[in-house]
């Protein structure tokens, strides 16, 4: 009789790590390389910038959908499914020849590989107790944190040597090493079925009118849109505004991003002392405080460097800390239903932050004003959300 095989706990975390991350890496690897695509592909910088609204929208939609096929036919076979389609729509990406066939394998490129993020982050609670779990998930956090510093240096490198389709390309690579890793490592991890909840609809429709679902669904999506748009904004204005290179640029992007990673620290290491609630409240104050700096420094200084860096070192900051607060609290009242309610709480996440890059479009002028003014508006939401949906006392 065989053995059954169960993976190291290196391999476990490796795998999660890679799945999660991958659509995130997706996201800021091209951001150096949106001018010179623009020139190749003749295309304005709104349909440029239009690809990472498009690939945000993607990947909400994705959350929502692989969330109950998770929770039905298990995690790896949507896994799976997946990461195949973020493969075919990343060598789509590399072989587009304008903008609308970029536009359109975002798309695809998002509604696959987005499929990980909610996925990764089930398994953590399917597979590991509730004290593994914050740990777990601060390092899918550094990770996170990780990648918008280390991918856009590593897409400026690829599109100095090779040209950028050779970034949409290394993308397929990871896509295809996941893939493998996913099909030959990752056992099933859904656990027995539990009673049934009701129909999809009726299962959003509740955890919807859930105030306690809601405070932080609502909280990690106001948080994620005061990051949005510096994201959106900061390579054309970075590059073409202040005449930064696209290396410097990627140095910049990662410093800021530097203050995601030790946010993330911080919530390793004072979760188990003060408990999620009292972090994210931390963090939402550290965030007003940060967006307001910005705006004011930004109107004082719109052409200074450090009054854009400056500012986005706190909101980062509080940006780390409140991410992995939130997914760790969000989940554990609904065990019968994590997928779904997983899947839930990152549609609402990323479709607000479509929302936002879709403002910072319409908005932008090529200065620092509509960043500052849409993240200081989403600092003032999260905070008056948080306070709003607090539980009542008895």
């Amino acid at each position: 009789m065989y053995k059954k095989y169960e993976p190291a706990p290196w391999v476990w975390s490796a795998i999660l790590l890679i799945v999660v991350c991958l659509p995130r890496v997706g996201i800021d690897v091209y951001l150096p390389s949106l001018p010179a695509m623009a020139d190749t592909l003749g295309a304005s910088s709104a349909q440029l910038q239009l690809t990472l609204t498009v690939y945000m929208a993607g990947y909400a939609v994705s959350m929502l959908v692989c969330g109950p096929l998770s929770d039905r036919y298990g995690r790896r076979p949507v896994l799976l499914g997946g990461l195949a389609l973020n493969l075919l729509a990343s060598v789509a990406c590399a072989c587009a020849t304008g903008a609308t066939a970029l536009i359109a394998a975002r798309l695809l490129q998002a509604l696959g590989g987005c499929s990980g993020t909610v996925i990764g982050r089930v398994i953590v609670r399917d597979r590991f107790d509730a004290a593994v779990q914050a740990g777990l998930l601060s390092r899918i956090s550094m990770g996170m944190a990780l990648s918008p510093i280390l991918a856009p240096l590593l897409g400026s490198a690829i599109d100095a040597a090779l040209g950028w389709r050779w970034i949409f390309i290394a993308l397929a690579l990871v896509a295809a090493g996941a893939l493998a890793l996913v099909a030959l490592l990752l056992p099933e991890t859904r656990p027995a079925r539990e009673p049934e909840a009701g129909s999809v609809p009726r299962i959003y429709l509740g955890l919807l009118r859930d105030a306690c679902f809601l405070r932080y669904a609502l909280a990690i999506g106001f948080v994620y849109c005061t990051y949005f748009p510096f994201i959106a904004e900061s390579s054309v204005l970075l590059q073409r505004g202040l005449r930064l290179s696209p290396t410097a640029y990627a140095l910049v992007f990662g410093a800021t991003a530097g203050g995601y990673l030790a946010g993330a620290r911080l919530f390793r290491r004072l979760c188990p002392r003060h408990g999620a609630d009292r972090l994210i409240a931390a963090a939402v104050l550290l965030n007003g405080t940060g967006a307001a700096l910005l705006a004011l420094a930004t109107g004082l200084y719109p052409t200074a460097l450090a009054a854009i860096v400056g500012p986005m070192l706190l909101i980062m900051l509080s940006v780390g800390v409140a991410i992995p607060a939130c997914q760790l609290a969000v989940l554990r009242p609904y065990a019968a239903i994590a997928g779904s309610a997983s899947g839930l709480f990152f549609f609402i996440q990323m479709a607000m932050s479509a929302a936002c890059g879709g403002i910072i479009g319409r908005l932008s002028d090529g200065g620092p004003r509509p960043m500052a003014w849409t993240t200081l508006a989403a600092s003032a939401a999260l905070g008056a959300t948080w306070l709003a949906l607090r539980p009542r006392a008895a």
